[in-house]
């Protein structure tokens, strides 16, 4: 019920560069968030991206998870339509799911993409 299938994810290179060109970016201490509007018939996609800045494979790795978790998890209440990619920043390593989750609701609420009643 609560999985990430493969069409809701975006997996190949010319998609992130699609949300990166025309997207919206949205920035925050953690994570930064950029949005893409699509079509309301289409499913909601999203892509985990972190940089080698943030450090070994060990800590990216344990940020994706961390990102993954927290879309995981409220993924029912976005609105289909829409291409996400969430990059993890350096501090995002030393948060907790609680600091994780908070930062990555509120860029989804500044990006108009939940609303209120929603959190």
């Amino acid at each position: 019920m609560y999985e990430l299938i493969k069409a809701k994810r975006l997996r190949k290179n010319k998609e992130y560069q699609f949300v990166y060109r025309r997207g919206k970016s949205y920035v925050s201490r953690l994570v930064v968030l950029y949005v893409l509007r699509r079509s309301s018939k289409q499913p909601t996609r999203i892509g985990f991206v972190t940089g080698k800045k943030i450090g070994c494979a060990v800590e990216r790795n344990r940020c994706r998870r961390l990102m993954k978790e927290v879309y995981r998890l409220h993924q029912y209440e976005l609105p289909s339509g829409f291409d996400l990619i969430l990059i993890g920043r350096s501090a995002l390593k030393h948060a907790n799911y609680i600091q994780a989750e908070q930062y990555i609701i509120k860029l989804l609420y500044i990006a108009n993409v939940i609303d209120n009643k929603k959190l």
